[in-house]
């Protein structure tokens, strides 16, 4: 096996560093410019610079005084910045900015106590930064995951885990002396390509929350921020089980409603209705608007039992509930229709929807305001079955 040679490495090492920070400023040109790959591209390039600066120093190419204190400096800014920029992925920085700080810090340490003079301990202080550094940042990713449990979350932490488990074996050969040119080319060629990784994972993961982002939107409504009929398919089984219920709520005469305060006010109305429609609904049951005015809750089995009592708190909060608009109060009601599945072996998610929609016709009928439920028992054969 050729031995490694600790000169070559640590150029490929830089490199790696080098085209790390340039992918991910890519990524950041080429989408929404998100401030955590910013940061992250900046850590990594930060990074190259310091390792530059230590290699031109070593080689004295550079005075002395220009390289050993910056460059350790230059490290341990930009190891908090990498810490910070994986925390930004998922959530604001805020007061752990003045993380920053430590950057002019020891700077100011290494130029009055000469600490970093020797190639050891400035050696082993870069390491303890390194380890320090990926192992928060592989800490603030694991501890989102159930958050946001996007695909590229766990590899993009275990590469940090294993970048800071490299550098910290390094720690106690640097210690005791131990440490030589082969381990150190070693680690170097290990982290080396795990930095290649962390920006591949990086770009992933953007990419994955851009998509989830699109899926999301694809799926809710846009003006009440629901779900639209499609998140309702999604979401709801095609076959609904035994014991299941649905609800189909439509606002009492919308038209008017539109006509007299124009159609920003009837938005502001369907809003009002959305936000009642949360506070009602509990875990497990799905809401979404699929129509105009046209709303559907769907309650799954184990909660049917409460599912007149959960339409009439929603149509009695709906009515108690004074939409405010240009100075005036709008005062809405909705009709209801409320459909069970009887049947053993459980019914179509189109059939039970043509039910309720039945039974709301019927509450029109007989007043709006009110709640009507389906009684004969779902069957496979109901005509005209409009989709939910």
């Amino acid at each position: 096996m050729t031995p490694l040679d600790l000169g070559t490495v640590i150029l490929l090492h830089k490199t790696s560093l080098l085209a790390g920070s340039a992918t991910l400023l890519l990524v950041w040109f080429r989408t929404e410019r998100p401030p955590a790959v910013a940061m992250i591209a900046a850590a990594l390039g930060w990074l190259a610079v310091g390792a530059i600066l230590a290699g031109l120093g070593e080689t004295r190419l550079i005075p002395t005084a220009l390289w050993r204190d910056t460059s350790m400096a230059i490290a341990v800014g930009a190891y908090t910045l990498l810490w910070l920029g994986m925390r930004k992925l998922d959530r604001p920085v805020g007061a752990l900015r003045w993380f920053g700080l430590l950057t002019p810090l020891v700077l100011a340490i290494g130029i009055t106590t000469q600490v970093f003079s020797h190639n050891e301990m400035r050696a082993l202080a870069f390491h303890v930064t390194a380890v320090l550094g990926s192992l928060l940042g592989g800490l603030g990713l694991y501890a989102h995951r159930r958050a946001e449990p996007l695909p590229s979350r766990y590899p993009l932490a275990l590469a940090l885990f294993a970048c800071a488990a490299i550098y910290g074996v390094q720690i106690p050969l640097l210690a005791f002396g131990l440490a030589t040119p082969m381990t150190l080319a070693q680690g170097f060629a290990l982290t080396m390509m795990l930095h290649f990784a962390i920006s591949a994972l990086v770009v992933s993961f953007v990419r994955e929350r851009r998509e989830e982002l699109y899926r999301r939107v694809s799926l809710t409504d846009g003006l009440t921020g629901t779900l639209n009929r499609q998140g309702f398919h999604a979401q709801v089984p095609a076959h609904l089980p035994h014991g299941s219920a649905l609800a189909v709520f439509d606002l009492d005469l919308f038209k008017a409603i539109n006509d007299r305060y124009g159609h920003p006010g009837g938005d502001r109305v369907l809003i009002a209705f959305a936000r009642v429609i949360e506070r009602c609904v509990r875990p497990g049951e799905i809401a979404a608007r699929v129509g105009g005015e046209e709303f559907v809750l769907y309650v799954p089995p184990e909660a049917a039992r409460h599912a007149l009592a959960r339409v009439e708190d929603i149509r009695v909060s709906l009515m108690e509930t004074g939409v405010n608009w240009k100075g005036e109060t709008i005062f809405v009601s909705t009709s209801v229709g409320l459909a069970r599945c009887e049947t053993a072996g459980g019914v179509s998610r189109e059939v039970l929807f043509a039910r309720a929609d039945e039974a709301l016709y019927r509450a029109k009928q007989h007043g709006r305001n009110r709640v009507a439920q389906a009684c004969a028992v779902a069957n496979e054969t109901l005509p005209e079955a409009r989709a939910a």
